[in-house]
């Protein structure tokens, strides 16, 4: 009451003393604008960051894994149905057929299926996508579980395809005429962003993590003998010059993979060509008296199953870091049927066990039927498609 007084006594407030009370609440009003400003492009600056966590058919994938969706468990039953690949793509496994791909949870049941009627079907998996191409046709299909993002056709018929984690794709097609082949790059809008027509064969394609930079594989003939060479291209400048290229001699390397931190893999018959693409390095990887059967990816390593020239059964699977140093052998036995990364870890798939490999060593295995075919990790679980059925097996 002594200040309601006080007030009072002081009479009604001048026009000088009003404008500098306005001044006051105009500043007030105009800073409080800018640090919900501030805030909201902080905000937007961390959603745009985190984009592939916060992104709704993320979040929902999480929600349903915690709730469950779907009905049906394990086995699923794939009786009448021709199967084409087993893959993982994230928590999912992902399942190609003749006419669909379709989405497993964990439990077996499933999520998603989107048509796809592809007669030779190339399939990549990188994070949330998952991308079918068809071989030697012109269509080209991306999806994530929640929906079909992207659906391209391409001029030329395709040869080969790759995919990174941000939802960017290569395509090698024919080339124009003059030209031997194209290497094209889209964006997951389907925006070209990239180019090259070559007159040098290519055979294989792979993508950086970071989409800076394009690999190809190309087999090179000289003097009678069959060389591969290994470029790499970056998709941030228009020079004609590879930034470092390497040529394996009296090889021939099939298949390319980007491993992490800028180390590339050329796969081949003999062994492994491993690139450093910051300076132009090659290690090799050249196991003696052994036959390569088959590889996988996972991480910053890979893993070989090999078997030694002259005999037709068992072998050993090698997990190599991308310096060319071997992390752990392991040995198999009986026939190899399968082998498949996920995660930092194998999944090894032989004619009467599937085993989990690490690069510290064996982590889990089971017995199973002969009728496996192709295998995928699930944590600590091996997802096997046999003859007619999906089934899960726990590692112990």
């Amino acid at each position: 009451m002594a200040k309601q007084t006080e007030n009072r006594n002081q009479g009604p407030l001048t026009a000088e003393q009003k404008r500098i009370m306005r001044r006051k609440k105009a500043r007030r009003r105009a800073l409080g604008r800018l640090v919900a400003l501030a805030l909201f492009v902080a905000l937007l600056v961390v959603v745009w960051q985190n984009w592939d966590v916060l992104a709704p058919d993320r979040l929902m994938s999480e929600f349903e894994m915690l709730v469950g969706s779907g009905t049906g468990e394990y086995p699923v039953d794939m009786s009448g149905v021709r199967v084409r690949r087993l893959e993982k793509a994230e928590q999912y496994g992902v399942v190609l057929t003749d006419s669909h791909l379709i989405y497993l949870n964990h439990g077996g049941a499933e999520v998603a299926r989107y048509g796809c009627s592809y007669p030779t079907p190339l399939l990549r998996t990188a994070g949330k996508y998952v991308l079918v191409a068809d071989q030697g046709g012109r269509r080209i299909q991306m999806s994530t579980r929640s929906a079909v993002v992207l659906e391209l056709e391409t001029e030329r018929d395709i040869l080969a395809v790759a995919l990174n984690e941000k939802g960017y794709l290569a395509v090698l097609t024919e080339g124009p005429q003059g030209y031997a082949v194209q290497a094209s790059v889209y964006n997951r809008k389907g925006e070209l962003v990239y180019t090259r027509d070559r007159t040098t064969n290519a055979t294989d394609v792979a993508l950086s993590a970071n989409g800076k930079q394009l690999a190809m594989l190309s087999p090179v003939a000289v003097d009678g003998t069959l060389n591969t060479r290994m470029e790499v291209f970056s998709l941030k400048t228009t020079d004609t010059e590879a930034v470092c290229s390497y040529v394996a001699e009296d090889t021939l390397l099939y298949r390319l993979a980007y491993l992490g931190n800028g180390w590339l893999a050329a796969f081949g018959e003999k062994g492994v060509v491993m690139l450093d693409t910051a300076d132009g390095l090659a290690t090799l990887y050249v196991p003696d008296g052994m036959k390569v059967l088959g590889y996988a990816t996972t991480g910053n390593h890979f893993a070989l199953a090999l078997r030694p020239y002259g005999t037709t059964a068992g072998g050993e699977i090698h997990v190599v870091g991308k310096d060319g140093n071997p992390l752990t052998t392991v040995e198999f036995t009986g026939d190899l049927r399968h082998l498949s990364g996920q995660a930092g870890a194998y999944a090894v798939l032989t004619d009467s066990y599937v085993q989990k490999i690490t690069k510290n060593g064996v982590d889990g295995e089971a017995d199973m039927a002969a009728d496996g075919q192709q295998v995928i990790l699930d944590g600590q679980s091996a997802i096997v498609l046999g003859l007619n059925r999906i089934d899960c097996y726990a590692l112990n």
